[in-house]
């Protein structure tokens, strides 16, 4: 690879360039399909590497490492050998290979470990690391594989202000020494403090680009940049025509009152998924929910419905002004509610041969303790009876068609006896018709008193269609607007890092 760059085309004209000795931060909104381009161009350099023999027994280098949410250390091996897997020294006898030379191998993982600031002992088993401790590990495998570029996606999604520091130190570290590194974030305040520049992402369309030049100089600088980028990944112009729900009267009563809830990452019980929530739905009122995938607001529905995301949940439900238990789905639907989503599993279980099949939401709580469990990434593209038996498992965990399914429910909810209908991201994947369809059976649902609790991250969707907007960002409430509230604030509330 050039020492240069490394560019990933998204659509024509619309290219991410990872440039060497820069730190260079993606922010998406949504899904831009950049995690797949990144995984897939990384299988095509490993491909490349991999052909022939390296000669005097060294390893083989590696152009990219992608450091993707799925940690790729093995939990069996120690440090020194997670380092330094699949670029083992060889010992060779003229041009005839003699295994590997497990002394030189584990020196130069030991090197490659100090290379990157990191005083993990190498014999150390991997099962007993940190989340800030397996990121060192593979970028000191990184160091060893003498990569000239490095994508990592929202490696700081799970570490605390310090740790996160630690790893962009490191970052700061490789592009020093001349390596591309690129990180993808939903956190641009966060990559300002890191980057050298920022890519804006939106609908997978490159919408901004800027250098650190540009909010560096001043403080008001910085506040013109970070505004631009708020608007650059959520702030749309209305694109479609909502059908205008009937205002919700002022003493309406509470039909759902959510209020001091909390949840913890079923993985790792010291992070919370979400801290100290709350939520009102009057009779007659559509809320919109508005939150960025891993905002919280997704967790905050699933864990009172039925405990169905993350664990130790405690706080306090309330319908029609009494407190309900709704620990198990079959008592939070005789309580009077309903939950949907169009979102895709974001955990997943390890079974036998390398594949991993999608865990649902209510699953994930008694999973965990079996340590078979790891967050959800982009499935691998692969043929033969592993996609077989991958798409075998994927039909037991998820039932039908998800627009169709919630269409249906839309349709009767009217007339059930349900009182509440919460949806996640329902519109997504849906066509111009079956949207319209969606919008005004949910209308429908508020004339006959129920309430609806919509999440979304499409700003012109919450604030064309919802009566309120509560806004989450990190697992915490940080504001509500009204209907036709400045697109603006709702951003800035959304992407609070």
């Amino acid at each position: 690879m050039s020492d240069v760059d490394l560019r990933f085309e998204l659509s024509p004209g619309n290219t991410v360039v990872a440039r060497a000795g820069v730190v260079t931060a993606v922010c998406e909104e949504n899904g831009s399909g950049l995690p797949r381009l990144v995984s897939a161009a990384a299988d095509r350099l490993l491909a490349a590497a991999s052909g022939g023999s390296p000669r005097g027994g060294r390893p083989r280098s590696f152009p990219l490492t992608l450091v993707d949410r799925r940690r790729a250390l093995t939990g069996s091996l120690d440090v020194a050998e997670n380092v330094s897997l699949g670029v083992e020294f060889e010992r060779r006898l003229g041009p005839l290979p003699l295994g590997i030379d497990v002394k030189r191998t584990r020196a130069a993982a030991a090197e490659a470990l100090d290379r990157v600031g990191c005083a993990l002992p190498p014999s150390q088993p991997a099962r007993e690391l940190g989340e800030f401790d397996r990121l060192h590990v593979e970028l000191a495998r990184a160091a060893l594989r003498g990569s000239s570029a490095i994508v990592l996606d929202e490696p700081s999604a799970e570490l605390g202000e310090e740790d996160a520091e630690r790893l962009f130190a490191v970052l700061r570290g490789f592009a020093d020494r001349g390596v591309a590194v690129l990180v993808l974030s939903r956190r641009p305040r966060e990559a300002m403090e890191r980057a050298d520049e920022i890519v804006a992402i939106r609908d997978g369309e490159i919408v901004g680009r800027h250098a650190r030049s540009e909010w560096s100089a001043s403080p008001a600088a910085r506040a013109s940049v970070h505004a631009a980028l708020l608007r650059e990944l959520v702030d749309r112009t209305p694109r479609r025509a909502y059908p205008e729900a009937p205002p919700s009267p002022a003493e309406a009563r509470e039909l759902l009152r959510i209020s001091g809830w909390t949840v913890h990452d079923p993985l790792d019980r010291s992070a919370l998924l979400v801290e100290d929530a709350g939520l009102v739905v009057r009779a007659g009122e559509i809320v919109g929910l508005a939150g960025l995938p891993d905002s919280g607001a997704e967790d905050l529905l699933l864990s009172v419905y039925g405990r169905s995301a993350g664990t130790g949940a405690n706080g306090q439900v309330e319908m029609d002004g009494r407190v309900v238990d709704t620990a198990t789905v079959e008592k939070a639907i005789a309580a009077g509610l309903y939950f949907a989503s169009t979102d895709a599993p974001r955990y997943r279980m390890k079974v036998v041969g390398g594949i991993s099949i999608p865990v649902p939401a209510s699953r994930v709580a008694s999973l965990a303790a079996t340590g078979l469990l790891e967050r959800g990434a982009p499935e691998p593209e692969t043929e033969g009876w592993g996609r077989k038996a991958l798409g075998a498992a994927r039909s037991m965990t998820r039932a039908g068609d998800d627009e169709q399914h919630i269409l249906g429910l839309v349709r009767e909810f009217a007339g059930s006896e349900r009182t509440v209908l919460m949806l996640g991201r329902p519109a997504r994947g849906m066509t111009e018709g079956e949207r319209e369809e969606l919008y005004a059976g949910l209308v429908r649902s508020v004339e006959a008193g129920k309430g609806v609790v919509l999440i979304s991250s499409e700003l012109d969707e919450l604030l064309g269609l919802c009566h309120r907007v509560v806004v989450m960002a990190d697992g915490r409430v940080t504001g509500e607007v009204a209907r036709g509230a400045d697109p603006g604030l709702v951003a800035t509330l959304m992407l609070r890092d």
